[in-house]
């Protein structure tokens, strides 16, 4: 079956012309086409504005119930759109359905935070006369996803800038765009004309839009490199724009002695998270600092753990890795294992693409593990994007922590310790926007997530997200008094 969706424009769905393969990385086939939408960028942004308007004057409330109807309708197709996400990403079956139903749960919660979405600071008085701040919508927004986790961030990113009362552009990625153009053909009978806008396409589409006067607000799930780019476009055009950037990451694990070593030593392949994307993750821990008593044992369970981890189709209910998503982060990925090569870095396992039939059509790379990995070595320093995993023996820990810390990337960090003290510390000294005590690879709403350093700008997935969607005005109202005694204030 082929899949030729068309991008959601003003509620309809217009024929392109110019347009390019979608291929299903576990087989080399193409399964369809994506459109290349740059030339309808300016009619979705004019559609979206006459939409935006009549949406603000929507109730709060009122929102939230046409909120409550779109999530039911995603769950109600979350199957459908899983499966999608499996054959345009090569990433597991059931991955990509426990996608779906947290896409379900996390719309829910932002949901029922929005009534929390007040003025800041609270009503003040002068006198008579009274202060306080009114959240306001931006108008039209544009919200850019990343390719590993198509339907649940295109889900994720329509709650907060809806209740808030903007309306949204949506921009998959160009690797993996099916799932949330059909999103568009479900959601489209049920908003009003514009409200959500979903555009396909490369550089030019990108370009179209964050370069539009139009649009004020921006956030990108992607790479320091688009995010750079994006300051550029809006200089480029003359114009300010409030940017959220979920980036990147080199993340480290920290492992100490005492650590429950059984469980640290699993929660090292779990963090990479081989399981979920191939280790196309931004929150993926893939340097591990292992304490040099313990560093023999670790090498020899994280051995064995990623060789037990069953590659195949990912249509099978018994795969628990799938292929790399694109051709572009699987040249990427084996570029970083010949360079590692050629550094002298030692292979525990891994290091070669899978060639057994049918797999040798695919994306297929393995768990591969380096150790002995020193900060001299593009491992230590640079990310991959892939399942690559660094090992690094340490024995001192001022060494070690600043060795955690010398990198351009700041998004998350773990430690493994059974002293309490000792991991509130590192906590405090790592130089990233989560850190996991104990623990990996997990997203807990309510609490952010947001990165340090490049690994980004802003924070998502809490109130501070929804807020991010407001421009907070500041009103006076002048009391009898105040109008009297106009020396009243600064």
């Amino acid at each position: 079956m082929a899949y030729d969706f068309n991008p959601l424009v003003n509620n309809q769905f217009p024929t392109i012309k110019n347009r390019f393969d979608a291929i299903n990385p576990a087989t080399g086939e193409v399964i369809g086409s994506v459109p290349e939408c740059a030339g309808v960028v300016d009619d979705a942004v004019k559609g979206a504005q006459a939409a935006q308007k009549a949406w603000a004057e929507v109730p709060l409330f009122g929102r939230i119930a046409k909120l409550a109807e779109l999530t039911g309708l995603i769950e109600k197709h979350g199957e459908e759109l899983a499966e999608l996400d499996v054959l345009d990403t090569g990433s597991p079956r059931q991955v990509m359905m426990t996608d779906a139903a947290f896409a379900v749960a996390f719309m829910r919660f932002q949901t029922g935070l929005a009534p929390q979405v007040l003025g800041k600071g609270g009503d003040r008085w002068t006198g008579d006369n009274i202060h306080f701040t009114m959240p306001q919508p931006f108008g039209v927004v544009a919200r850019f996803c990343a390719f590993n986790h198509p339907m649940l961030f295109s889900a994720l990113r329509i709650a907060a800038p809806l209740l808030m009362g903007n309306a949204l552009i949506i921009k998959p990625s160009e690797h993996t765009s099916l799932s949330t153009l059909r999103m568009g053909e479900i959601l489209a009978p049920h908003i009003p004309p514009g409200l959500i806008q979903i555009l396909t396409g490369g550089a030019a589409v990108g370009e179209a839009i964050v370069g539009h006067k139009d649009i004020k607000r921006i956030t990108l799930t992607g790479g320091k490199n688009a995010a750079l780019a994006f300051y550029g476009i809006a200089a480029k055009h003359g114009y300010l724009k409030d940017f959220t950037f979920e980036l990147g990451g080199k993340n480290p694990m920290v492992i100490y002695p005492d650590a429950n070593t059984e469980q640290a030593f699993q929660s090292a392949v779990h963090g990479m998270n081989f399981y979920q994307t191939a280790g196309q993750s931004c929150g993926s821990t893939t340097r591990v600092f292992i304490h040099r008593s313990i560093y023999e044992d670790a090498k020899k369970a994280i051995k064995s753990a990623c060789e037990s981890i069953i590659i195949g189709d990912p249509q099978d209910a018994e795969t628990m890795m799938g292929s790399l998503s694109t051709r572009q982060q699987f040249e990427k990925t084996l570029k970083y294992i010949q360079i590692s090569k050629d550094e002298g870095l030692p292979l525990l396992t891994g290091g070669e693409r899978l060639m057994t039939k049918p797999l040798d059509k695919g994306y297929f790379v393995p768990p591969t593990v380096f150790y002995d990995v020193g900060a001299e070595h593009a491992l230590f320093k640079e990310e991959v994007f892939g399942p690559v995993l660094a090992l690094i023996p340490w024995d001192d820990e001022e060494q070690m922590l600043a060795d955690v810390n010398a990198v351009e990337y700041g998004l998350t960090a773990s430690v493994w310790t059974q002293d309490i003290d000792r991991a509130m510390g590192m906590a405090r000294h790592f130089n990233t926007g989560t850190v996991w005590i104990n623990g990996s690879a997990k997203h807990f709403p309510g609490f952010g997530f947001s990165g340090a350093k490049n690994s980004g700008v802003g924070t998502e997935e809490n109130l501070e997200e929804l807020e991010s969607f407001c421009q907070m005005k500041a009103v006076h109202y002048f009391g009898a008094e105040g109008r009297k005694n106009v020396e009243i204030g600064l």
